[in-house]
């Protein structure tokens, strides 16, 4: 092989290189919606029982929120979104049961989310339970529990006092779970919700 011919391989394999480089990237930006478009915007869950509004946080888990953002901005309703756990915190120095969340479903998701972050849950932290579409409200510091579950955002402070409040006061049943034997509370009546996008006011 000449020597022109090794320099012109060299030269293909280059902008081989880089074609893919850009196709990865590009590949990646037209899956994930950017934190730009992302800031400024909240999801809003609503049920019969009125609003919760959920201040997104795409600098702890970008992946999670856009896809939330992604189910949030159809137009089709969310027919597999519902509350169906309500578990009021523990006494003082308890790690439960019961276990202070309330857990409903995103079954609607294009995808199952990915773990994401490093962020422990706190009171009014909206969190992924990982490895499904499931996610739940915290109802009180959950330090216990570490890193575990992705955080994607924060219900606004007034919801907190409100909305979410009011679900700790419906009925529920016990269910034991059938692998980790954890005895968990679950509503009589699932509630159904819907998923919208608004402006978020805190964050213009």
């Amino acid at each position: 092989m000449s020597h022109m011919s090794r320099r012109y391989d060299k030269w293909i394999f280059a902008v081989t290189l880089i074609g893919l480089a850009s196709l990865s990237v590009a590949s990646r930006e037209s899956a994930f919606i950017g934190y730009s478009e992302l800031k400024g915007k909240k999801i809003v869950l609503t049920t019969s029982f009125g609003q919760i509004n959920i201040h997104l946080r795409p600098n702890l888990a970008p992946e999670t929120v856009a896809a939330v953002h992604q189910l949030a901005d159809k137009a089709a309703a969310c027919t597999s979104c519902k509350f169906y756990r309500s578990e009021e915190p523990p006494p003082v120095g308890s790690s439960g049961p019961p276990y202070g969340l309330l857990q409903g479903s995103l079954g609607d998701l294009a995808e199952i989310p990915p773990q994401e972050g490093g962020t422990i849950a706190k009171r009014g932290h909206v969190c992924m339970i990982p490895r499904t579409k499931e996610f739940f409200i915290s109802l009180k510091d959950h330090d216990e529990w570490g890193v575990a579950h992705t955080v994607w955002g924060e219900v606004d402070a007034e919801d907190m006092r409100g909305t979410v409040a009011t679900f700790l006061r419906l009925p529920v049943h016990e269910v034991k779970h059938p692998e980790f034997g954890t005895i968990m509370r679950m509503l009589d009546s699932e509630e159904p919700l819907s998923v919208s996008l608004a402006s978020d006011e805190a964050e213009a």
